[in-house]
């Protein structure tokens, strides 16, 4: 895998931006608690992420082509940053939803952007994959380490808040902003339409939305399953899961990296299904090592298997100015899925109780999964 520095800079600077999403999770039962939000209330202000990224996409798929790859990050960056500073001034469910609107816009920037700049930086033949596997990593590797921070942090000091990890956030940001700012932009900024949605290339939806899917069974887990084990009493143990989750994830991808990209998305749906039935189960019989064991899997499949798959077939099947909206449309549906089912899944819950909407949502994902499989072999065929 080519890591040459610039590679490495911009993998930073994404996982400073990835990891702005997930240091306050630790905390969402508390602010939830602060406002008097159960299940729903937490999942509603997940829904401002995906509205921000849905609206937005079709301006900022293809920005980076219009006014360069570098200006997109550092903007991210920013947002990114002021979404951290606003939950350090106002803690609670107002500010969370202000904070994932701002890390909207920083996804949206770099959705597309970062993937093609890495690959213009890494250079070669395997540029596109190379650079999706470091974006991959950086990204995954940012949300286990973000939430693993926090919840280390409240453990050291007794609960403070704001924990030590948002004020060492905005440090990083300011320390690699400077250092993005000095990496070449080798591709020129084009005169294209402002207007400029993601883009799927041929074969390549099914993989895609494997990702709504598998960051559907993420969301779920950050938002319904912390509430329901804090209402049991366990606060913490909801945490613990994810970030063990996220870690697992991580190591998988440096395992599975040179694995075709349809092979990658047909492995990892089983492995998702079953992972999120011990996750369900777990958090309904508050079992730790159900939630570890099924956080491992999947772990293994939302970050792992499908991440890099789909991440992988969009780079392959595109190139040129097509590669960073292609790259952005992975990311649209990967989050479109992390905000949507788990904003249904909490209203369910408060609505018809943990049992009924937990189960609920596992029979969808039962039925996405074995379609979207379908589609995939009959792709190969």
């Amino acid at each position: 895998m080519t890591t040459t520095p610039g590679v490495v800079t911009v993998g930073a600077a994404v996982f400073a931006i990835g990891a702005s999403t997930t240091l306050p999770m630790p905390l969402y039962t508390a602010y939830a608690a602060m406002d008097g939000g159960g299940a729903s209330g937490l999942a509603a202000a997940f829904i401002a992420y995906a509205t921000t990224l849905i609206v937005t996409a079709p301006l900022l798929g293809g920005l980076s082509d219009r006014v360069g790859r570098k200006p997109c990050v550092m903007a991210a960056l920013v947002f990114a940053g002021l979404g951290t500073v606003a939950l350090i001034l106002a803690p609670g469910l107002a500010a969370l939803t202000v904070a994932r609107v701002l890390q909207g816009f920083a996804i949206g920037l770099i959705a597309g952007g970062a993937t093609a700049w890495a690959a213009e930086l890494a250079g070669g033949p395997e540029a596109g994959r190379s650079a999706a596997r470091v974006m991959a990593f950086a990204t995954a590797g940012s949300y286990a380490l973000g939430g693993l921070t926090t919840l280390t942090a409240l453990w050291l000091h007794g609960g403070d808040t704001p924990p030590l990890t948002y004020w060492a956030h905005v440090a990083i940001v300011l320390l690699v902003l400077p250092i993005v700012a000095r990496l070449p932009d080798r591709r020129r900024p084009e005169r294209v339409a402002w207007l400029r949605v993601p883009a799927f290339p041929r074969g390549t939806v099914a993989s895609s939305f494997g990702m709504f899917a598998a960051w559907g069974v993420t969301g779920v887990t950050l938002t319904s399953v912390p509430s329901t084990l804090a209402a049991a009493g366990y606060p913490r143990l909801g945490p613990l899961a994810i970030c063990f989750m996220i870690m697992v994830g991580t190591a998988m991808q440096q395992a599975i990296g040179g694995w075709p990209a349809r092979r990658l998305s047909l492995t990892g749906l089983p492995v998702l299904l079953a992972g999120a039935a011990l996750v369900l189960t777990g958090t309904l019989q508050a079992s730790l090592p159900l939630l570890l064991a099924g956080g491992a899997l999947v772990g293994s499949a939302a970050y792992g298997f499908l991440f890099v798959g789909a991440l992988a077939a969009a780079s392959e099947a595109a190139s040129g100015e097509d590669r960073a909206r292609a790259a952005a449309g992975v990311f649209l549906v990967a989050h479109a899925g992390f905000c949507i089912p788990p904003l249904l899944t909490g209203l369910a819950v408060d609505r018809f109780g943990a049992g009924a909407a937990l189960g609920g949502f596992w029979v969808w994902l039962a039925g996405f999964c074995a379609l979207l499989a379908l589609l995939l072999l009959r792709r190969r065929a």
